[in-house]
């Protein structure tokens, strides 16, 4: 991939970092986990996974993002491919994420590629409270992990790229070189 930026959109457990880093792996894109940023604000009032964060974390997390975000707009050399993990949800914040993300893309006058990644319940419950997921500072509680997954829809995601998929019965290395197949261009 070359000036590609692949956003992989889904809720808890659904294997975004997982599978970022199998495209990373298998490509020449740099990783920019939404944990990456989340962390340097959860590290530091010891977030533990389970219990509520306060409302205001979410503002020092934008500000984190947007200077990422700047320095891929502006000093990030141009030939680069980035894979973004993000919890983009149906809400006025998220949808700013998400466009701020566009703007980001239209600046690099780089290749979209937002993929919305599901599961189902039962994977989901076996994937959220796992050891990994704490050591990041993950949500790792299943019981408000899936009432927020209930209630809380993804953005919807109309973009002519966009790739829905379900990983619940594909490995890792399947759903990375079905999201590389998709992304690649076309002879």
């Amino acid at each position: 991939m070359n000036n590609t930026v692949v956003c992989l959109i889904g809720h808890y457990g659904v294997g975004k970092l997982t599978v970022a880093r199998e495209v990373c792996a298998r490509t020449n894109a740099r990783l920019f986990d939404n944990h990456l940023v989340n962390n340097v604000i959860f590290s530091l009032i010891d977030a533990d996974g389970t219990s509520q964060l306060p409302r205001q974390v979410w503002d020092l997390v934008w500000e984190i993002r947007e200077q990422a975000y700047r320095a891929i707009e502006t000093i990030a050399p141009p030939e680069f491919s980035y894979v973004l993990t993000a919890a983009v949800i149906d809400s006025p914040r998220d949808r700013q994420v998400f466009e701020r993300i566009e703007t980001m893309v239209r600046h690099r006058a780089a290749a979209f590629v937002p993929v919305v990644l599901t599961c189902s319940d039962a994977a989901f419950a076996e994937r959220v409270p796992t050891a990994e997921r704490a050591a990041r500072l993950k949500h790792i509680d299943v019981s408000t992990a899936a009432e927020f997954r209930r209630h809380q829809s993804l953005l919807p995601v109309d973009h002519p790229n966009a790739l829905h998929l379900d990983t619940t019965a594909m490995s890792p290395q399947e759903s990375a070189a079905a999201i590389i197949a998709h992304a690649e261009p076309r002879p």
